[in-house]
């Protein structure tokens, strides 16, 4: 009867999601000023500050939260960001602060620790949610420091509507007493997905 019940409910998520998020994105970053652009990834600086940023496929807390790995990913939006501080300053960014908005006008903010930690408490031991989520997610309230490259990763819901363009916006980043804004523009082309064609590689639910 478990298992049953199981697979109803992938059905039903299936069903439901299937109507709402028809298309897997590809974000292809625009040319614009001070902006470095190498296949998916766009680089940007200012004042000593330095963003990377690149769109993938997977991310590495499917490792450790089944939820993730869904093939072929239509219920979110992955970008790995690497952040170099040569600016001498701690330097803050609040993801609070950051987000993804379509032609559709479509506005996208990255699924926060308390978002992921409430979804993925009802599953996994809360030491594990911790260890996990501050290592990947960004905080606020740890400063990158003079010197310092980190690494970490933005999960957005995706979009429901098929778009053309993006873009994606850092504001509000501080560095030392200054702020800064960090704008990258994307193309985004959109490949059209079929519900039949959705696995799961694990029993799970969706959140």
């Amino acid at each position: 009867m478990k298992k049953i019940a199981i697979i109803i409910l992938l059905l039903v998520s299936t069903t439901l999601f299937a109507k709402e998020y028809r298309y897997r994105y590809h974000f292809l970053p625009l040319p614009k000023p001070n902006l470095y652009i190498k296949g998916k990834k766009a680089v940007i600086s200012s004042n000593g500050l330095t963003i990377s940023v690149e769109q993938i496929e997977k991310i590495p807390l499917e490792k450790d939260f089944s939820v993730f790995s869904i093939d072929p990913n239509v219920f979110f939006i992955y970008f790995k960001i690497k952040i170099t501080n040569n600016s001498g300053k701690k330097v803050y960014i609040d993801p609070n602060f950051i987000s993804l908005v379509s032609n559709k006008k479509e506005y996208r903010k990255p699924m926060l620790y308390n978002d992921l930690y409430r979804a993925l408490a009802k599953k996994y031991p809360q030491s594990k949610i911790n260890q996990t989520l501050s290592k990947y997610l960004l905080d606020f309230a740890n400063p990158i420091k003079p010197g310092d490259r980190i690494e970490r990763y933005l999960i957005f819901r995706n979009f429901r509507e098929k778009v053309k363009k993006a873009m994606l916006t850092f504001d509000a980043v501080s560095i030392g007493v200054e702020q800064s804004t960090f704008l990258i523009i994307y193309s985004v082309q959109g490949e059209k997905f079929d519900a039949k064609k959705l696995k799961l590689k694990e029993k799970k639910k969706t959140f």
